[in-house]
Parts: structure tokens; C-alpha cells; sequence
């Protein structure tokens, strides 16, 4: 679907992550998938930029963008009113579990996260929500999880009590829990695994898509014994299954 939608709210949560609010009735997506924005209706940047769904409620979709480039910079400079064109939702989404839930969000991994989260709390499932961040100004929508989540841990890598999510959750009691969700950069994922914890663990491996729409093969990885392609066949597997060293 390629739909030019009108932006009805900005809001910025620090100086580097906005979010983008529009209205989009018709679709019913799941956590993990995302959308690919056009920049602009020009050949620069040619790539479109996969962005994860951050909330779908009432038919308003709301994305979370961090600015690491070009082209996330030149969205960062769009204003409410303005149209941009979303073709979407793209991935196969995860239908969550009815099940005492770990959610381990890292940096921006946050994003899709929330939408899991907003599902779990929906449907009244326990859960824990650790969130880690390099300073206290990246954490973001922390009152919205506080409210949802049973239990909701916030650590930063920066300021008084340095931690990482790898490391924090080594004091949680693991087998108190049935299943565990993850998404954050490649580098906490794969100590994440190394931990290997008794519970299954989904990851939502957003950090490794490029084009979002399966021609540049930058985003596969190789699972259970065979290459993916994350857009279309993630972006949510089973952290275990995942090599990283190929």
C-alpha cells in the first residue's frame, strides 16, 4: 500500500529522536512492522528510510525517528501539515504471546518495543520493561511505559549508576519469567545471546535494515542454518537461531 499522508502532530523528545503522528485507517499491524518513508520526491536520497511502527491506536500511526543521517535529517525538517508518502506496512509482524513477558529495549530498539508493549498491556499480560540508554535525555516515553508495564527499569550507560542492558539483567530472576522480547543495536544483541538465558528470546532486528524492501541483501543474516532477508522475512526471530559471525 502507498499512501501520501498528512503529518497531524510532531513532537520532539530530545534533540537527536521525533516522533510523526498520522492518520491511516484500514491496516491492523503488528509489533515489528514497519513502513518505508519517502524523504522526498526526488532522486536524493534514492532510498526510502524503513522506520518500525512505534503505536497504532485509533487509527493514528505514530513513528519514532532517531536522526543518524541524511535522510533522517532531512525528515527531521518536515512540519505538521506537510505530506509525506508511506508504503507499508512492510515485515511479518509478531503476534504476542499470552505469557509473563521480558521486554529489553536498547537506545531507539525502543520504538517498536512500545507497540509490543501497548499490545501486552492491552490484553492484560504481565511484563517487565528494562530500558537502557547512553544518558537520562535519550530515554524516552518513560511515564507512557511506567503506567503500562508491571515493573519498568531504566539504566543509562552514562552518569551515576552505569549500567547496560546486557549487565542489568543479570540481577532480574530470569525464571520468573516465561518469555522475553529484545530489540537495540547489533552489539547488544549479540552479548545479549551469549548469555544464553533459559527463556525464549525474540529479537526484533531492526538495526540491520537498509532498504527495507528485500533489493540491497544488506539486512540478511544467517538463521537456523540459511540466509534471511530481515524485511521480508523478519524482523523478528528467535535471538538463539541467529549466527552472527557469518
Amino acid at each position: 500500500m502507498i499512501k501520501q499522508l498528512k503529518i497531524l502532530r510532531k513532537r520532539w523528545f530530545n534533540k537527536n529522536t521525533f516522533a510523526l503522528e498520522f492518520y491511516l485507517p484500514g491496516i491492523k499491524p503488528l509489533p515489528g512492522q514497519f513502513f518505508q518513508v519517502r524523504v522526498n520526491e526526488a532522486l536524493e536520497p534514492f532510498l526510502n528510510r524503513p522506520i518500525s511502527i512505534a503505536s497504532y491506536f485509533r487509527n493514528k500511526l505514530f513513528l519514532i525517528i532517531k536522526v543518524v543521517g541524511k535522510g533522517t535529517k532531512m525528515l527531521s525538517e518536515k512540519k505538521e501539515g506537510e505530506f509525506l508518502t508511506l508504503l507499508g506496512p512492510f515485515g511479518n509482524g509478531l503476534k504476542p504471546k499470552r505469557k509473563k513477558s521480558l521486554i529489553l529495549a536498547g537506545g531507539i530498539g525502543v520504538a517498536p518495543l512500545y507497540f509490543l508493549a501497548q499490545s501486552l498491556y492491552k490484553n492484560k499480560v504481565n511484563f517487565t520493561f528494562l530500558y537502557g540508554a547512553k544518558t537520562q535525555d535519550e530515554i524516552i516515553l518513560k511515564w507512557n511505559l511506567m503506567r503500562m508495564a508491571n515493573e519498568s527499569i531504566f539504566i543509562t550507560e552514562h552518569g551515576k549508576n552505569r549500567e547496560t542492558v546486557v549487565s542489568a539483567v543479570k540481577h532480574i530472576p530470569i525464571d520468573d519469567y516465561e518469555i522475553a522480547y529484545t530489540c537495540g543495536p547489533k552489539e547488544m544483541l549479540i552479548e545479549l545471546q551469549k548469555l544464553n538465558l533459559p527463556i525464549s528470546i525474540y529479537a526484533f532486528c531492526e538495526d540491520f535494515l537498509g532498504c527495507g524492501c528485500g533489493l540491497c541483501l544488506g539486512c540478511a543474516i544467517m538463521y537456523k542454518g540459511k540466509y534471511k532477508r530481515i524485511c521480508e522475512d523478519g524482523p523478528v526471530f528467535q535471538l538463539k537461531e541467529i549466527n552472527f559471525e557469518v
